[in-house]
């Protein structure tokens, strides 16, 4: 491919499938670019961003010449120090990033915002474009107005559906007229991958893009994908064949290389449920505690044990009362409901004698402490004692560490629980976030990324051909599917 001509282009289109080569293509065009000009890069997710730092990384890229973002990111930032933002609903709405920017597409159509845009930046690079909503869509052309444009997506991948209809890459951007497509699977012939697999997953991608859309698993078996036949069910069952044998996976006894990258991924009837579902799920797998649960960037339950702090720091009084609502508000969202009953009686703390009479005394006096004087450092206080000195187990760990950060944030800067939450949830969406090593998640949580081994539980629950090759093209060694049936339909 010829970068030069690709970033030389007003408005440029690359379109590819997984693991061909986009992000390290987009790496590739940054480091083409002259050293005295700032690319903006945008892209949908943190794990995105992560994945785009990893690529200019490997290609020993300054940092100086891009500012990377994601669109909603990028979007809020203009929003939040240009516009009256009262009429904006809470960030944890799932509404609030749809009227950021519908608000962002009017401020980049104003003269004045495109002059600093165009002081700001010398060209735009736009990643995972099938996943753009119309909105976004449209402002990405508005910033295209001012900016040369370099697209780079894939139209089975678009998966974001959420925020409403996404954009059509091969309809919406059918007037630019320099646009390329990369034809070679370069993740897999990556040395120590499995190019076999690679080879295997374009053959299931022919058939997806096909009328029929109708996949046999029993005739990929073998040809680096491993598929085997259990009841959906079982996997809830502990003493079934399914159940042992995925947790076989996870605990890798046999200490193999390839299942210490692995990431066991659910499909979309887990979705569209709670992440009370998939902490359940795990806790029923992951019985050594290895698997990270991901969790999404603005999860709820985030801000909503914030918003809980903050009540209870303000209306303190009655003791017991406050017990039963720390407990019922706070702790059973962070911590194991066992392993609580353990500690609290509705409204009281049980009393302990030897040898937990030393912690009990421990944990009384710092709920003394926070009722006499409450204070966001006090509850700081109690529920790190309760992770570290009581190790009470957490099946939703990201959501434990992400309130102690927001907790001691609040206390370093004043600002409440809640402010503090979402300073740190928009500190990731520039930063992004490295995911690695075990985990459990869904295609939403890990699209852009790689893990050596991908195991897909009951895979026959899958009702997207989409959300399907996304799941499968996060293999880069070995594919692990189960399902109640050999055939899958996408029709």
């Amino acid at each position: 491919m010829n970068y030069l001509e690709f970033i030389s282009a007003e408005k440029s289109l690359l379109k590819a499938p997984a693991g061909y080569g986009k992000t390290y293509t987009l790496a590739e065009c940054i480091k083409y670019c002259p050293d005295n000009q700032k690319q903006l890069i945008l892209t949908h997710t943190n794990a995105g961003i992560a994945s785009i730092n990893e690529k200019l990384r490997e290609l020993e890229i300054d940092s100086s010449k891009c500012h990377i973002n994601t669109i909603c990111g990028f979007a809020q930032k203009y929003v939040l120090s240009l516009c009256n933002n009262s009429d904006l609903p809470p960030q944890e709405n799932k509404q609030y990033f749809e009227a950021v920017v519908e608000k962002a597409i009017a401020l980049f159509n104003l003269e004045s915002v495109k002059r600093i845009v165009k002081c700001s930046y010398d060209g735009l690079f736009v990643d995972e474009y099938q996943d753009c909503s119309k909105s976004q869509h449209n402002m990405i052309m508005a910033l295209a107005e001012v900016l040369p444009t370099h697209i780079l997506g894939d139209p089975m991948q678009g998966i974001f559906n959420f925020n409403g209809t996404l954009v059509d890459i091969d309809h919406d951007l059918k007037d630019i007229e320099y646009q390329l497509s990369l034809d070679t699977p370069w993740r897999w012939k990556k040395e120590g991958n499995n190019n076999e697999l690679g080879e295997c997953l374009k053959e299931i991608r022919t058939v997806l893009d096909s009328e029929n859309k109708e996949i046999d698993l029993n005739n990929f078996h073998k040809k680096g994908l491993f598929y085997y036949q259990f009841p959906g069910e079982d996997i809830y069952n502990p003493n079934t064949d399914y159940s042992s044998y995925v947790r076989g996976i996870i605990t890798n006894d046999r200490h193999l290389e390839e299942l210490e990258s692995l990431l066991i991924l659910v499909p979309n009837v887990f979705t569209s449920s709670s992440i009370e579902s998939r902490a359940g799920l795990k806790a029923r797998i992951d019985f050594k505690r290895q698997l990270a649960l991901l969790e999404a960037i603005d999860e709820k339950d985030h801000y909503d044990v914030c918003i809980q702090i903050d009540r209870i720091v303000e209306t303190i009084n009655d003791f017991p009362q406050k017990i039963k609502e720390l407990n019922e508000s706070i702790f059973t969202k962070l911590f194991n409901k066992t392993e609580l009953k353990k500690w609290f009686s509705k409204n009281r703390l049980i009393r302990k004698a030897n040898p937990n009479r030393d912690n009990y005394l421990k944990l009384k006096n710092l709920l003394d402490s926070f009722f006499n004087e409450p204070s966001v450092n006090g509850l700081y206080d109690i529920i790190q004692f309760m992770k570290d000195d009581l190790r009470l187990r957490s099946l939703r760990v990201e959501l434990l560490n992400s309130i102690l950060r927001a907790l001691n944030t609040a206390v370093t800067e004043k600002i409440t629980v809640y402010e503090a939450m979402k300073q740190q949830k928009n500190r990731l969406r520039r930063v992004g976030r490295k995911i690695y090593g075990k985990c459990l998640g869904t295609t939403l949580l890990t699209k852009g990324l790689e893990f050596d081994t991908v195991v897909i539980l009951n895979a026959h629950q899958f009702d997207s051909y989409k959300h399907f090759y996304v799941a499968i093209t996060r293999a880069c060694k070995k594919l692990i599917i189960f399902s109640e049936k050999p055939v899958l339909n996408f029709n």
